[in-house]
C-alpha cells in the first residue's frame, strides 16, 4: 500500500509591492476614472420655444412635411387651450 505524505503551510505568501509601483498604478487609475467621467455624454437640457417659434417651424415644413406640421399646430392649440 501506498502513502501520500501532504505539508500544508500555515503562513500566506508575502506580497512587498514597491511603493513607487503602488503609486504609479494609483496615479493610472486616477486618470482612467477622469477620462470616463470626461468620455460620459451627460445630455442638456433643451431650451423651451414660445407658441409664436413653434407655429413658424410649423407653417415651415408644411409643404415638405404636412403630417409633421399638423401635428405641431394641433399640439399648439391644445397648449392655447390649457393655458386660458
Amino acid at each position: 500500500m501506498t502513502a501520500i505524505t501532504s505539508k500544508t503551510f500555515t503562513y500566506g505568501p508575502s506580497l512587498n509591492i514597491p511603493r513607487g509601483a503602488r503609486a504609479a498604478a494609483d496615479l493610472f487609475l486616477a486618470a482612467g476614472r477622469l477620462l470616463a467621467g470626461l468620455m460620459t455624454h451627460k445630455p442638456q437640457r433643451s431650451q423651451d420655444m414660445s407658441a409664436e417659434e413653434v407655429r413658424h417651424l410649423a407653417l415651415s415644413v408644411q409643404n415638405s412635411d404636412p403630417g409633421f406640421s399638423a401635428d405641431l399646430l394641433a399640439a399648439l392649440a391644445r397648449h392655447d387651450a390649457d393655458a386660458r
